[in-house]
């Protein structure tokens, strides 16, 4: 039991030190019926962050494409009711697009860099010059749930010897 909960503490402080990713989010964009052309795209324009996914569900009785202007991607026709594929967009930029069916269908996407998690350690001015010989912490909270979980598992195995001294006491 001792060695389980060795093993136990040392991997739960392994996977908290691991600093979590962002995730890229999914943006649903809409086709629907206006009085200023055959159909529009919205939200017009749609803000993304860089790593996001749009796609575009058609509200209207006739096909639809999301197709860029420059051609680099086409989420092909939507038929009435249906949703396209996502379209991954991982570059910050302005992206203009058209249906290929309606010439009067235009709209933007505008893709802005991704926030980092991560903080950005700040430097202070300091009289005292830095000690040598010590690595630099990089800064960000993964310091501090290591510890705390190398912390719970010496904890735990702590806990587990008690346990097995009691347990020959008792025999």
């Amino acid at each position: 039991m001792g060695r389980s909960m060795l093993v136990l503490g040392l991997a739960s402080s392994v996977f908290l030190a691991i600093p979590l990713a962002a995730t890229a989010a999914t943006s649903p964009a809409q086709i629907l019926n206006c009085t200023t052309a055959t159909a529009c795209y919205s939200p017009d324009p749609i803000r993304i962050t860089a790593g996001s996914t749009v796609t575009w569900m058609n509200a209207t009785a006739l096909a639809h494409t999301a197709t860029a202007e420059s051609g680099g991607w086409d989420t092909g026709a939507i038929a009435s009711g249906a949703t396209s594929a996502g379209i991954a967009f991982n570059t910050p930029g302005t992206f203009a697009y058209h249906c290929r069916f309606h010439a009067d269908m235009h709209g933007t996407v505008i893709v802005s860099a991704a926030v980092s998690t991560t903080p950005v350690p700040t430097t202070r001015a300091t009289t005292t010059p830095p000690t040598k010989g010590l690595a630099q912490s990089g800064g960000g909270p993964a310091p501090v749930f290591g510890g705390l979980a190398v912390f719970l598992g010496v904890l735990l195995l702590g806990s587990s010897r008690l346990r097995r001294k009691r347990l020959q006491r008792s025999r």
